[in-house]
């Protein structure tokens, strides 16, 4: 721990029932906070129910169910003890408490072979067999009335603003004693977490209330900040779902006073959770589940979370930007039964098959040749999916899928399939439109034209049992590349080498450059992505440049079969191409290519 004093901030995380999701957004707005290089504490405040160390399982070294690791209710404890033995001796010593006011030698780092991240965590207490007589055990009033716990959790709060930029309890829900200690004493700002259901406003406009009124100043000023959250927010019935929002603004708008007026227009849209089966399913960080930069997603909406507790609430804070392949490892080892270490057949891919009744039987024979993959096969129709129950199930398991299927033959492109797509792309899982029943590429949906298809060729036998082989390769090959491709290092002086495939040509397409002097110090460079196959090149393909371009990452549309980017750059970089919806990457190292100019290759 640094001796450097720091000027800290206390945010506690509440909600009023279970089932907002609160442990999960304290988690990921740490681990963003701490991926800036802010110094972070999370603090399991949860005494009832812990469990927020699931959300960092696979950066903790040792004892990962903390059966052996004391925290809170064992610093209270040690502290009650003390205390004890001080009014019975009487020794006189006014601050003699404050030895014990530190986390510190309770607190945890996370490790796990990960990108180092200033960030501890204190577990609720050692979890074995005494935990809950401890916890049902300990004497609240006690702690208030005769152990001078008022003043001692002054004195710790004073000690943790010290040692860290950012401490960050987990509440427990409801009215307790404990809940009560996190909302009102401890905090500089509290985060309130509720669904958009009556109950959940309001219990938790409650609470926020009771805070506001217990902390306000002598002068008339809040003493903390209060930042209601709506979450768990389902799109469906979109009338009662209007209204729902409408309560929530009009109960909580005043909370969010201490906002600029210009901010406060764009804070509901900006920070309103919508709800992912798969993070119902998975105690996942989203900087791990979610690609970056994608609207509506749980990673954007917990960068906006963590936007708001810096000095700048107006401008979100941006996880740092991983490749593919370490995102998707370490994603693996969040997973139930998807450890790292595991071997090819201990865990089947699982592959989502969407495809309507019409095409079933041509969809069993292609099926048929995926077989030998040992694939964990989830198929749907548009005979499933109409009761509400069904339609939970099959979109939770499209959001824990490896790849989804959309087999599309030559009747109409039917709506249940077109959602199914949009769950997996919101989640960020590879969709791959298999066309069949001699359905041509002019049958792909505008929605799909981004994203390369693969074709079922039905002029024959023999021609069908060849196009079917040949997706059972490229998909065999594609599920390996998710789990199995070895991470890279960053280069700082070229960050996206290494960081594409190191390939400018697969998968029938190519990335290529020119350049073209303008001067002696600056150069024209033009960019190209073509297809070099039968499958034609559509939709949008992502460049992504050297960090001193700004934009740095460029999204250009096909036109007449290519993409083309032109630009004007001091010296060479390398630059990586992502096409068909992120299932082709291309690399391309200008510095490597000897017909270009050595002044332009050289810097």
């Amino acid at each position: 721990m640094t001796s450097e004093p720091r000027n800290g901030r206390i945010v506690t995380f509440y909600s009023y029932k279970g089932g907002t999701g609160r442990s999960m957004a304290l988690a990921n707005v740490g681990w963003i906070l701490a991926s800036t290089g802010l110094r972070v504490l999370l603090i399991d405040w949860d005494l009832e129910a812990p469990g927020l160390h699931r959300y960092l399982h696979p950066f903790i070294e040792e004892d990962k169910e903390l059966s052996s690791t004391p925290g809170l209710i064992d610093f209270f404890v040690d502290f009650a003890t003390a205390a004890r033995i001080e009014h019975a001796d009487g020794s006189g010593d006014e601050r003699w408490f404050e030895a014990f006011a530190s986390l510190v030698r309770y607190a945890s780092p996370v490790r796990g072979g990960f990108e180092s991240v200033p960030l501890e965590y204190v577990t609720a207490g050692r979890q074995d067999a005494g935990y809950a007589v401890l916890v049902t055990s300990f004497n609240w009033q006690e702690f208030y009335d005769k152990l001078g716990g008022g003043i001692f959790l002054e004195a710790l709060k004073r000690r943790l603003r010290q040692d860290y930029d950012f401490v960050l309890i987990d509440s427990r829900t409801g009215i307790s004693d404990t809940s009560g200690i996190c909302t009102v004493q401890m905090p500089d700002d509290l985060v309130v977490l509720y669904t958009l259901n009556q109950q959940s406003i309001k219990g938790a406009a409650a609470i926020a209330e009771s805070a506001t009124r217990l902390r306000r100043r002598k002068t008339g000023e809040p003493g903390l900040r209060i930042w209601p959250i709506p979450t768990r927010v389902e799109l469906a019935e979109k009338d009662r779902l209007d209204v729902a929002r409408e309560e929530s603004r009009r109960t909580f708008e005043r909370y969010i006073g201490h906002l600029p007026r210009d901010v406060r227009s764009r804070y509901w849209g900006r920070i309103e959770v919508i709800y992912q089966p798969y993070f119902a399913y998975e105690e996942v960080l989203a900087p791990f589940a979610d690609k970056p930069r994608q609207a509506n997603s749980m990673l954007s909406k917990m960068e906006a979370i963590a936007g708001l507790l810096t000095t700048t609430p107006e401008r979100p804070v941006e996880f740092p930007r991983l490749t593919e392949q370490r995102r998707l490892s370490v994603k693996k080892q969040f997973e139930r039964g998807r450890s790292a270490g595991a071997g090819r057949g201990a865990l089947k891919r699982r592959v989502y098959v969407s495809h309507s009744r019409a095409d079933t039987r041509a969809v069993e024979q292609v099926l048929a040749h995926l077989r030998p993959l040992e694939l964990d096969l989830w198929l749907d129709t548009d005979e499933l999916g109409v009761d509400a129950a069904w339609k939970e199930q099959f979109d939770a398991t499209i959001a824990v899928s490896d790849a989804v299927l959309v087999f599309i033959g030559g009747g109409a492109y039917p709506p249940f399939q077109e959602r199914e797509v949009a769950i997996a792309e919101a989640r960020g899982v590879r969709v791959i439109p298999v066309l069949v029943g001699g359905a041509g590429y002019d049958k792909l949906p505008p929605t799909l034209h981004h994203i390369q298809a693969a074709r079922i060729d039905s002029s024959s036998a023999t021609a069908f049992d060849q196009s079917a082989a040949r997706l059972a390769r490229e998909l065999d090959v594609l599920l390996n590349q998710r789990d199995d491709a070895p991470a890279t290092t960053i280069d700082p002086d070229d960050p996206q080498r290494g960081q594409w495939g190191e390939s400018s040509e697969r998968d029938g397409r190519a990335l290529s450059a020119s350049v073209r002097p303008l001067s002696d110090d600056y150069f024209e460079v033009t960019l190209t992505v073509v297809s070099t196959s039968d499958t034609p090149l559509a939709g949008i393909v992502e460049f992504n440049l050297h960090p001193s371009f700004t934009p740095s990452v460029c999204s250009v549309p096909v036109a007449d079969g290519r993409a083309v980017l032109t630009l004007t750059c001091w010296g060479a970089f390398t630059v990586g191409a992502v096409a068909d919806g992120g299932r082709t990457m291309l690399e391309l190292d200008l510095a490597a290519d000897t017909t270009f100019p050595e002044t332009f290759t050289a810097r």
